[in-house]
């Protein structure tokens, strides 16, 4: 055994990066060993990567770097006399690789990283998001679900902010995510419980999708073309030139993206003294046109870097169906029973176009993490227009109700933030302050036409006829201090925002101004208990601020059955979120494991009400207050060189204390399974078999079965792997079915969607110089299901 002598001290410091993407890595853990591998001491890593180990002992001895996801990395030390004070400047950390083949070895990456305030998605892991989007790629991971028409929600909510290279994207929720083709995004960060530093809107925490950067000098590139059986089709490409400090990407998109489904509804509706019940049955169909292009250029300059963006995009948005009902109407007055068959057509679409650009800065006052970052965005979106339109035809084929709708909208947004690092103790402690502004505004108005049997044409309804202009300003500061003390960890945060939200309306009742200042604290504390787990425990208060669309004072047709309409005077949400996550590495197979808690006030819902004979009416509204509380666990399994497994689950308890009950508050208990299996089956070969079981979940008036499905994936690289081509299945057996039933005073409703299954997707994604070929899948959930929204 080695001889170690006291002496006064020894230090060893150092930063760890990410090999991939030069970032410094937070939360790892530095031990510090002597030769025969006996404990001396041990410390985790800051927020800038940075580590600090002291010890009175002397000798030979080793440092072993290590965190969740990633290979473990070892020095060799000698503490005597003339090394007293040992640095270690950039250890580089690489993802854990699996070997593919003894001919060759291919990296595989874990799929799921932990640091201190968030988990990262590794895009790589997904060959079944081949084809798709960021939402395909989320969709597999604990607790996020995606309802039938395509919306993603997280622990029972949707109130989610969507960052883009840590910029905030152009819109928000799943509208974000569905344009970001997943065959440009190298991971994805899930932040549940953010900072102060964060801004405060979005309720269930931010996420963050990071596109894959060129690392070395010269021009890399890749280009991904999908197709599917529902004749969905997309290309999209990236291409980026690298000379030094300087960086240009240019990227784009041209996709159609469709949904069908079989649609089959049952309502009741007790209004002006008649029972009506309606069967709708038949093919819903929508879909997405995307034309997207952006340009950037990153210039590092002396102690300051630049960068700047532009970009625009085209948007088409079209949902509809051709629906058959039959309509029997009971009077409760008479008894008397009557009936009438229609054929129906209806179509929402909605087009625009934006116009965005980027400008920001870091300057560097030392190399020590001491520095001053600004960031400004705008964007204009020109004539957005929404037009709605349905049509019933009797039996005969002649016209015997309709309504046409226009919504015609100009929208601007602004936003920049400043912000200041200061590091102190020996660069392990770090003082944080900044400020924030936002603006959005939107001028619009709305009109309708109805059909006139009487005159057999259509005329407009002048008291629908609605003109507004909507501005929400937020200006906020924060301020935040973190440090890293051996083993122990801690950032504590308070920001505090003033918002001014202002509704200026034809309609008198309508008009509202709202003024608010708020507090929003976060804490995130962490232990390392050795070289191979984490404990951390997070807190965040957030809100969600209501959209225009929430409280748009008119009445919209979603078909001539379901009527829509806003509500000006709805509240904000606000949520405090808690949640305690210990994850673990044990050779090649890795586990984590997160208790959380939430509570929502004011949660905001859409609620079904009777409006007329056979309309039903869906309303904004502060429904009350719920919760949330339970547990998940992700588990990594290598069991061979070319079988892998991941597990991955939820289960948490929901309840909402509603104002709008028929009985008791509505609660459930809400699970979902997800058992996937990866299998090397040649050198370039590899297949993913995915099993998905969602249990049931309650909304305010009522309830969405559970179902389960199954999806198979096969990906073959070619011409020395810059070629893939991947062929995705899914719901193989076709067993996903949605069904959701509604139940109020003088109503109910119950709605079962049949996807189109099972669903084929072939990719191909080409990939030069430096991009790594990836995957991209159909967007499974949207082709999935569609019509819940009625």
């Amino acid at each position: 055994m080695m001889r170690l002598q006291a002496q006064n001290s020894w230090t060893v410091t150092g930063r760890v990066l990410d090999d991939a993407s030069g970032e410094a890595m937070p939360l790892v853990n530095v031990i510090l060993y002597t030769a025969d591998s006996t404990l001396i001491t041990g410390a985790s890593t800051d927020a800038d990567g940075i580590f600090s180990l002291k010890t009175a002992r002397a000798g030979d001895c080793f440092i072993s770097v290590t965190s969740m996801g990633y290979s473990q990395q070892r020095f060799d030390l000698s503490l005597n006399e003339r090394n007293r004070n040992i640095i270690h400047t950039d250890i580089l950390l690489r993802l854990s690789n699996m070997e593919l083949s003894e001919v060759e070895v291919i990296a595989r990456q874990r799929q799921t990283v932990y640091k201190l305030d968030r988990k990262v998605i590794e895009a790589s892991g997904y060959i079944s998001a081949s084809g798709g989007t960021a939402i395909d790629i989320l969709e597999q991971t604990p607790s996020v679900r995606v309802d039938a028409n395509g919306e993603m929600t997280f622990r029972g909510s949707s109130g989610f902010k969507v960052y883009i290279d840590g910029k905030p994207a152009t819109v928000d929720g799943s509208a974000a995510l569905e344009q970001i083709p997943s065959g440009q995004i190298e991971n994805i960060e899930i932040i549940s419980t953010p900072s102060a530093k964060n801004e405060a809107d979005g309720i269930a925490g931010i996420i963050n999708v990071n596109t894959k950067k060129q690392k070395a000098d010269g021009w890399s590139g890749m280009i991904n073309a999908m197709g599917s059986t529902v004749e969905s089709r997309n290309i999209d490409f990236m291409t980026s030139y690298k000379t030094g400090k300087i960086r240009w990407q240019t990227s784009g998109e041209a996709s159609r993206r469709y949904s069908v489904s079989d649609f089959n509804q049952l309502k009741h509706i007790d209004v002006d003294d008649t029972l009506t019940t309606t069967r709708a049955v038949g093919e819903r169909k929508s879909f997405v046109d995307l034309y997207a292009l952006r340009s950037g250029l990153e210039w590092d300059r002396d102690k300051t870097a630049w960068s700047a963006a532009l970009e625009s995009r085209y948007r088409i948005r079209n949902r509809g169906g051709r629906l058959h009902y039959e309509d029997t109407y009971l009077s409760n007055i008479t008894g008397v029973e009557t009936s009438v068959e229609y054929n129906g057509h209806d179509y929402v679409r909605l087009h625009d176009l934006t116009l965005r650009g980027d400008l920001g800065f870091d300057h560097r006052f030392s190399e020590n993490g001491h520095n001053l970052t600004g960031y400004f965005f705008a964007f204009y979106e020109h004539d957005a227009m929404e037009f709605f339109y349905t049509d019933l035809f009797d039996m005969n084929g002649d016209r015997a109700q309709g309504h046409r709708a226009w919504e015609h909208e100009y929208r601007f947004t602004a936003q920049g933030n400043l912000d200041y690092v200061l590091p102190f103790q020996n660069k392990t402690g770090k003082f944080e302050a900044g400020y924030y502004f936002f603006t959005y505004t939107e001028d619009g108005d709305y009109k309708a036409d109805f059909y006139n049997p009487t005159t057999n044409a259509f005329e407009r309804r002048d008291d629908l006829y609605n003109k507004y202009v909507f501005r929400r300003d937020i200006h906020a500061l924060y301020s935040m201090l973190s440090n890293t003390r051996s083993k122990f960890s801690y950032q504590v945060g308070l920001r505090g925002e003033f918002i001014h939200r202002k509704l200026d309306n034809n309609k008198a009742w309508a008009r509202h101004v709202w003024d608010k200042f708020d507090l929003f604290p976060s804490a995130h504390l962490s232990y390392a208990f050795d070289g191979s787990s984490h404990l951390n425990l997070g807190y965040s208060r957030r809100i969600t601020q209501p959209q225009l669309f929430y409280m748009e004072p008119y009445v919209v047709y979603v078909d001539y059955y379901t009527a829509q309409c806003g509500n000006p005077q709805i509240r904000p949400e606000y949520t405090n979120s808690v949640e305690l996550t210990y994850n673990k590495t044990i050779g090649e197979h890795s586990a984590a494991a997160t208790l959380f808690h939430r509570r929502r006030t004011d949660k905001i819902e859409r609620v079904r009400v009777p409006y007329h004979t056979g309309v039903t009416l869906d309303s904004i509204s502060n429904v009350g207050n719920d919760y949330a509380t339970g547990a998940e666990l992700a588990v990594n399994i290598r069991n061979s060189k070319w079988w892998s497994m991941d597990l991955n689950g939820s289960l948490f308890y929901y309840i909402i204390a509603n104002e709008y009950k028929i009985d008791d508050d509505e609660e459930s208990l809400n699970w979902q399974f997800a058992f996937n299996n990866n299998f090397d089956v040649a050198k370039n070969t590899r297949m993913r078999l995915e099993s998905y079981f969602v249990g049931p979940s309650v909304s305010t008036q009522g309830r969405v079965n559970e179902f389960f499905y199954f999806n198979l994936s096969v990906r073959q690289q070619l011409f020395n792997r810059k070629l893939s081509a991947t062929l995705n299945v899914r719901d193989v057996l076709s067993t996903a079915k949605y069904v959701d039933t509604k139940n109020g005073t003088n109503l109910d409703s119950k709605t079962v969607i049949y996807p189109a299954s099972p669903l084929l997707t072939l990719s191909l994604s080409y990939s030069f110089n430096n991009f790594k070929s990836q995957k991209k899948e159909e967007k499974a959930n949207h082709d999935l299901f569609e019509g819940t929204n009625r």
